[in-house]
């Protein structure tokens, strides 16, 4: 006769698998219903059914974001805004995280205060007043306004992030720096930053995914195309005369490429990138 707690395990990771399962197939199927429509003419997918795998493989979608939208300057666009964004919030935020923890000055609670206010302000609140400073600045339609103005809203995050790390830092190491004579920011750039790897791996993947997916701010601050990302790009297939679905889901698909990479190569970065944010949050 079988122990009734064996059953109970049993039936209890059965259950655990199912859900599981349930939850995987809830996560992919959405990006194979991308893939698969990126595949697909506008009118099939308007007419007929897109759930099954298409009939034929249709590149006319994927030809027409890449030459007809040019959706690859886009792509630049949002590659280098976004890695200039990881270089400005990653080294303020190491820098004023090492500030806020290591180091006494007079008004380090205000510091600490600032840095946490800027975590509760939503973003979108503040887009007119920005606005108007990225104005007086002569900043609007240049991407410098939105390295900024992405920086700030992601340096709270980034240097609550950093500080737990450093907290856990010895201070022998440092006073032993000094005592042979290295000064201040020797110290932060040649022994502090190379230790924190793993909390800067977890902020630059936690602003990448808040820089990618940026639009708001985007739509507001830049105005020429040139200069404008893949949200905005995106914007473009939705007209007044219809939507063009099948060259919108492809585009989608080579927008989402290097998150997916960024995943599937770093996801236990990612999954510590965002629970930090929806915790700090």
């Amino acid at each position: 006769m079988k122990n009734p707690n064996e059953i109970q395990n049993r039936a209890g990771r059965r259950i655990i698998t199912a859900v599981l399962g349930i939850l995987v197939i809830t996560t992919l199927y959405p990006i194979y219903w991308l893939v698969v429509n990126s595949f697909r003419k506008t009118e099939q997918i308007v007419t007929g059914d897109t759930f099954g795998l298409p009939d034929e493989l249709f590149l006319g979608n994927y030809y027409d974001a890449i030459v007809n939208r040019n959706v690859l300057h886009y792509f630049k666009n949002s590659v280098i805004y976004t890695l200039l964004t990881i270089i400005l919030t990653v080294l303020i935020s190491t820098m004023l995280a090492y500030a806020l923890t290591r180091m006494r000055w007079k008004y380090k609670k205000l510091g600490m205060s600032i840095a946490m206010f800027g975590i509760l302000l939503p973003s979108q609140i503040v887009v007119i007043p920005i606005f108007m400073i990225m104005r007086k600045l002569h900043l609007v339609d240049h991407p410098l306004s939105i390295i900024l103005v992405i920086s700030a809203f992601n340096i709270g995050v980034s240097t609550m992030i950093a500080s737990g790390f450093l907290k856990g830092i010895p201070y022998e190491m440092e006073e032993a720096a000094v005592m042979d004579g290295c000064g201040i920011f020797r110290l932060f750039f040649r022994i502090i930053f190379p230790l924190m790897k793993s909390p800067i791996a977890a902020m630059s993947i936690y602003i990448f995914l808040n820089s990618w997916n940026e639009f708001i701010y985007s739509l507001v601050l830049l105005n020429s195309d040139e200069k404008k990302t893949l949200p905005l790009m995106l914007l473009g297939y939705s007209t007044r005369s219809g939507s063009n679905f099948g060259g919108l889901f492809a585009a989608m698909v080579i927008t989402s490429f290097i998150p997916i990479l960024l995943y599937l190569f770093f996801s236990r970065q990612v999954e510590n990138a965002i629970s930090a944010g929806s915790i700090l949050k």
